[in-house]
């Protein structure tokens, strides 16, 4: 019997239910969520009052490089370090990339506007969430699109980069929408993937797989909302 035909109220060794165990899941992204909302609350209003962090940011440019190295370096030690590390460490690391990254959140409000930002995030909510409940309640195996998912990434990453010494490529709506359907798709795919994590048998590994498929959650929702962002942006200089 597959993970996709179990029935829902099923035991692993560890004696918590798949639904348990995905409210877990949700509840460390949605403490990674709302980490990245307050630090980008504080970013803001100090850089509205010409604080400490807004000299920080705007003063020091190569800050933003740190920030974005660091960031790497953690996503990579995350996935490096799932069965090495014990569990409280990846908590600590998913929650300082949470930090970080409401760092560079605050000054997305000045680049695209406070209700613009808002309205992005709503849109952001209700389109994750719905893959989510597509990913968690479908019957389809969705690992069989992996390649074509994570080939759709790796070129994505690719325009991306070339779109940095070619102007043009930029503002496109195509790779904004693009990117959005790409992510979109990753989150019904991980979604899915906590159901297989569940059944690993190790309740130490099982608990940083909880962790971990909170932190690759938190990256989809993250995107969705940057993607959203872009599209409406654009949208907003076009008219």
């Amino acid at each position: 019997m597959s993970e996709f035909n179990r029935p829902e109220n099923a035991y692993t060794q560890s004696g918590v239910s798949l639904n348990a165990y995905i409210t877990k899941v949700f509840t460390i992204m949605g403490i990674g969520v709302a980490l990245t909302a307050a630090i980008a609350f504080i970013g803001y209003s100090s850089m509205l009052n010409g604080g400490f962090l807004a000299n920080l940011v705007l003063g020091t440019p190569w800050v933003s490089l740190v920030i974005l190295l660091a960031e790497l370096g953690i996503a990579v030690g995350m996935g490096a370090g799932l069965t090495k590390f014990n569990t409280t460490t990846l908590y600590i690391m998913f929650f300082v990339y949470s930090a970080l990254t409401g760092v560079t959140f605050s000054v997305l409000p000045f680049a695209y506007g406070l209700g613009t930002f808002g309205t992005a995030f709503l849109f952001a909510a209700v389109l994750f969430i719905s893959c989510a409940i597509i990913g968690h309640t479908t019957s389809v195996d969705l690992t069989q699109f992996s390649g074509l998912l994570f080939g759709a990434l790796i070129s994505l990453v690719i325009v991306s980069a070339v779109s940095l010494f070619i102007p043009s490529l930029r503002g496109s709506l195509i790779f904004g929408y693009a990117g959005l359907i790409i992510f979109l798709g990753l989150t019904a795919f991980d979604m899915q993937k906590i159901k297989q994590y569940y059944y690993v048998q190790d309740d130490r590994i099982q608990g940083n797989l909880a962790v971990y498929s909170a932190f690759q959650l938190y990256l989809d929702f993250i995107n969705i909302l940057m993607y959203i962002l872009r599209i409406l942006g654009s949208s907003k200089s076009r008219n």
